[in-house]
């Protein structure tokens, strides 16, 4: 194919938008300094739309991960391009990780990010969608009902809709055994609603941090003594009713999270019982639970996830998880190694290029993240 400058210069402009708008984000702020032609059409917000329409047809190839330093503060972003095998790093826009805020929640989509943060015992709120590639970011109003009170802290979810530049935020306000409270936000209205209906929410395609949403149901791991109860749960978001699973976990897991790979669900993390690192695939049909593999100490080190800081209060190192196509990603926490993990073929990738930040092993470094596309700096939303 010729790719001479000449014929990219004779290229049509519609032709030319089409063309480029189905690159990477990270290329095309690259693509800038070709000419003068291709930097007008990178700042033009119906371009950034376009761009932003079509990444949306495609499984996003970026996993972008929150990071902060010492506490909540002097924190960034991190972007981890799996496909490429290259990390892309921006500092803090100052509207991410709000210090002397106890809880906090954040979750991501379509190149926005949403962080719910309050204070329980003052009963402050706070709910901002930002972007972290424009770095501006819009406040959301609290919401209407007076949930500060309760102490089951809410679970979050963004929803981004690129086609009309919208989006919706829903909030879980979960107590065991009981309905959820569910409220919407919609950034058309800019209103809250209380949700009554039932919610059509594609299987997995969200996190919910240690739950996950997973054919038509809101799974939730949390281990309790008693041995009349098991430790997962389920809630039916049509029939909103709660189902106890009886699946066998056996130990209990710490750093423990559920996260979807290959339509199959999946429960990762540091059994206590032998403290082994542990994946297994939860087959809810059967009520069964496979072992994928069992990573011991040892191994855990030879992996390279084991040196520097390890879990004050378990003397473990602590490993993020992440899904992408077939497979999950393992990133230590601390020393920014990382490895891939097939869940069909159950083979190890281990040619992931370490996180940039791997040079602060003595700081706090806090990882949240999902896989996702980002947005052009000049897109609207």
């Amino acid at each position: 194919m010729d790719l001479s400058a000449a014929l990219w210069s004779n290229l049509p402009l519609e032709m030319l938008e089409q063309v480029l708008s189905y690159l990477h984000v990270p290329d095309l702020c690259r693509y800038r300094t070709v000419c003068k032609r291709w930097d007008r059409l990178m700042c033009d917000p119906k371009f950034g739309s376009l761009c932003a329409q079509n990444a949306a047809k495609r499984e996003g190839s970026l996993i972008a991960m929150r990071y902060s330093i010492g506490g909540w503060s002097h924190g960034g972003w991190c972007f981890l391009d799996v496909n490429a095998r290259r990390w892309y790093v921006f500092k803090d826009d100052g509207q991410g990780f709000r210090r002397n805020f106890y809880y906090q929640n954040v979750r991501m989509d379509g190149g926005l990010v949403c962080q719910y943060s309050f204070m329980h015992d003052l009963g402050l709120e706070e709910i901002i969608v930002y972007n972290p590639m424009l770095q501006t970011h819009r406040e959301v109003p609290t919401t209407p009902l007076k949930c500060l009170a309760s102490k089951d802290f809410p679970e979050l979810l963004l929803v981004v809709d690129n086609i009309s530049q919208s989006f919706k935020i829903f909030l879980f306000y979960i107590s065991r055994l009981k309905v959820p409270l569910k409220l919407v936000y919609d950034s058309v209205s800019n209103e809250w609603k209380t949700s009554t209906s039932p919610f059509h929410i594609s299987s997995g395609s969200k996190l919910l941090g240690s739950n996950v949403i997973f054919q038509g149901y809101l799974y939730i791991y949390k281990y309790y003594s008693s041995p009349k109860q098991h430790p997962l749960w389920r809630y039916n978001l049509l029939k909103d009713a709660w189902e106890n699973l009886d699946v066998p976990i056996g130990d209990e897991l710490w750093s423990d999270r559920l996260i979807v790979s290959a339509n199959s669900l999946f429960l990762v993390g540091w059994s206590t019982g032998d403290r082994s690192f542990q994946l297994s695939e939860v087959k809810v049909p059967d009520m069964t639970r496979e072992v994928l593999f069992k990573l011991s100490e040892a191994d855990v080190v030879e992996l390279g996830f084991g040196t520097g800081i390890k879990n004050r209060m378990l003397d473990i190192p602590r490993i993020s998880a992440f899904s992408f196509g077939n497979s999950l990603l393992f990133m230590s926490m601390l020393t920014g190694i990382s490895a891939a993990f097939d869940v069909v073929t159950r083979s190890w990738d281990r040619n992931f290029p370490p996180n940039p930040l791997e040079y602060l092993p003595d700081e706090l470094c806090l990882w949240v993240g999902e896989q996702m596309n980002l947005l052009l700096p000049c897109t609207l939303w």
